[in-house]
């Protein structure tokens, strides 16, 4: 009986450090940075929103006109931030969009290139992917051949890998996960209901 006690006693334990710990986790401040070209906004902006992503995911395409209307009403008092979380076991094109965007950022095409994957989503998720990315290349006005260069250097995974990493230690589990000013909203609707508020809030609207 005691060493059942004390065996509970460990248990419940280690089940509250764990707790503890994850708070800690969740709440130590993160380094709101990534590659220049894929932020928008200014750098002193009073609003910080970050997106985790993943160009095939369906909830992500859907969070689009949300993400896109909050930028739009509140212009450059946002400062945004685009990430990649890539969930590769059940997308499995998900990492080649992640490497086609961040090759066209290199050429100063990271957002249209970006739309045009949420955009066309449903064009591009499948085994003729390479042919897909490559179109919307030309049509984005790269330079194909760097693209596809860019596309097969292992180094282009580094930042995307960062990205995951992050998202990790963040406690990201899903896409797309935003945090504005550091406090998390999962999907399209708790940033454009929920979300917004904070936003008006913060500047005062």
């Amino acid at each position: 009986m005691t060493r059942r006690l004390v065996g509970a006693a460990l248990v419940v334990a280690c089940a509250l450090a764990t707790g503890f710990a994850a708070r800690g986790a969740a709440a130590k401040p993160a380094a709101e940075s990534t590659e220049a070209f894929r932020q928008k906004g200014a750098p002193d902006a009073k609003v910080t929103i970050v997106e985790f992503s993943d160009f095939e995911c369906p909830a992500c395409r859907a969070a689009e006109p949300s993400l896109r209307q909050v930028l739009s009403v509140y212009g450059s008092d946002i400062r945004f931030l685009f990430k990649n979380f890539p969930l590769e076991r059940v997308h499995p094109y998900a990492r080649r969009g992640a490497q086609a965007a961040e090759c066209a950022g290199k050429q100063g095409k990271f957002w249209p290139y970006h739309d045009m994957l949420y955009d066309r989503q449903d064009e591009w998720t499948n085994p003729k992917v390479d042919s897909f990315l490559d179109q919307y290349a030309k049509e984005a006005g790269l330079d194909v051949a760097a693209f596809d260069a860019c596309r097969a250097d292992p180094a282009t995974n580094q930042p995307i890998d960062a990205d995951k990493k992050e998202g990790e230690d963040r406690w990201v589990t899903g896409t797309p996960t935003f945090f504005v000013n550091g406090k998390r909203f999962v999907g399209g609707r708790q940033l454009q209901e929920r979300g917004s508020r904070l936003i008006a809030k913060v500047l005062g609207k």
